[in-house]
């Protein structure tokens, strides 16, 4: 009988038979055991990653970069490794290697992957600037709630730069030089929209099968309540009536509304503004 890594669910190799029994894969799914016991006692169980049959025929690459989306669609980008991903795709390790170099390419490859079916569609995009990026905004916000690791992966100082993810920032881009700023002005601001729309999905529940968070929230509000806190902040009482589970697209839209009356008030005139100042940063 197989014995499995009790976090990722991946076959360990079996031992000399002598000593304490390996329950762990990896350093990292033991590290990841340890935080979460820490963060939320013994009693929680991790979330077992569903088996799945080894894709079959295509390109090698191509089905490998899909099981990869698969893996951090069930447990987040922790849960994607060489060592599982060659256990999933029923390959030996060193063959995984000769499709995808390492982890951090293969990272790209799944942000390339995701980008590029969650393209617009073939329909015509609005021509009003402020309805384009309205659109582009909702697109991305649908990415990061289809795919919440994915965040991780896009929102760095070194972003993969394949084709796919070089067109979701053109097509921003575009919007904003159509409404008025030069090409450097337009990447400053899609610098500010898609920093908005980042943020906004760190609000994101990573696991939708994590009960933790009401139970946090409930001890954090009566805590806030016993020490006085809420009672001179009217916003945090009014917090306390609110969660992201019900209301995060529409605190996501409410501040969407407010960027783009900053961003498109006068587009032409900042460049001017910027240019007599001398504020070339």
């Amino acid at each position: 009988m197989s014995v499995r890594c009790v976090e990722c669910g991946a076959d360990l190799p079996s031992g000399p038979g002598r000593g304490r029994p390996r329950r762990y894969c990896s350093r990292r799914c033991q590290a990841r055991a340890y935080r979460r016991r820490r963060e939320h006692g013994p009693a929680t169980t991790p979330r077992r990653i569903p088996d799945r049959p080894a894709p079959a025929g295509g390109d090698p690459r191509d089905r490998l970069v899909g099981l990869a989306v698969e893996l951090a669609d069930s447990g987040g980008l922790d849960a994607v490794s060489m060592r599982v991903l060659a256990q999933r795709a029923a390959m030996p390790a060193h063959a995984v290697y000769r499709h995808v170099r390492n982890r951090a390419e293969l990272l790209g490859a799944m942000a390339e992957r995701i980008t590029a079916t969650s393209a617009p569609s073939a329909t015509p995009p609005p021509r009003e600037p402020r309805q384009r990026l309205e659109r582009l905004a909702d697109d991305e916000w649908a990415m990061y709630r289809r795919h919440p690791w994915l965040l991780a992966v896009l929102a760095t100082d070194r972003p993969p730069t394949g084709p796919a993810v070089l067109a979701m920032v053109d097509r921003v881009v575009a919007a904003f030089t159509s409404a008025g700023y030069d090409p450097a002005d337009a990447f400053r601001a899609y610098l500010a929209f898609s920093g908005y729309i980042q943020g906004m999905a760190l609000l994101i529940r990573r696991d939708p099968d994590d009960t933790t968070y009401p139970a946090w929230w409930s001890a954090t509000r009566r805590r806030l309540e016993r020490t006085g806190r809420t009672r001179t902040r009217p916003w945090l009482a009014a917090a306390g009536q609110t969660t992201p589970d019900t209301d995060l697209d529409a605190w996501f839209h409410f501040g969407l509304s407010g960027l783009l009356d900053g961003l498109l008030a006068d587009p032409a005139g900042y460049g001017v503004e910027r240019a007599h100042t001398g504020d070339d940063h």
